[in-house]
């Protein structure tokens, strides 16, 4: 039982992770109009910067449902991905509450989340045996 739960939320932290990229992208335009003095090039740098991190929030978002689908399939090769990207969240998450506020709360909940729900999956995976 312990286990489907942990499947869920795993599966909808995953789905939660991607979908921020789009809020994370919808946000240029409200930036964008706020930077009124800056100069035109290094506004195109921000606006590569900002988009390239919305990718890589839709692209680990993708990793992790796939991840998710292999793992429930059995394949017990791929726990790495989600505590890579756990880790990834928690650094990105301590930093952006240190320094610009508490919305990145949200990243370290997102990477708590992960990380618990992949150490459940795993220890279920290794209760179960060769696999």
């Amino acid at each position: 039982m312990l286990s489907k739960l942990a499947s869920v939320v795993f599966l909808l932290t995953s789905v939660l992770i991607g979908i921020g990229s789009l809020g994370h992208a919808h946000q240029w335009g409200p930036l964008v109009h706020s930077l009124g003095g800056v100069r035109p090039e290094i506004v195109e740098l921000l606006k590569l910067v900002w988009f390239w991190v919305s990718g890589t929030m839709a692209v680990f978002g993708v990793l992790l449902v796939w991840t998710w689908w292999h793992i429930r399939s059995g394949n017990r090769a791929l726990y790495l991905i989600p505590w890579l990207i756990s880790g990834f969240y928690f650094v990105g998450g301590v930093w952006g509450v240190r320094y610009v506020g508490a919305f990145f709360s949200l990243f370290i909940v997102l990477s708590a989340t992960l990380c618990a729900t992949t150490w459940v999956l795993y220890r279920g995976a290794i209760a179960r045996g060769p696999g």
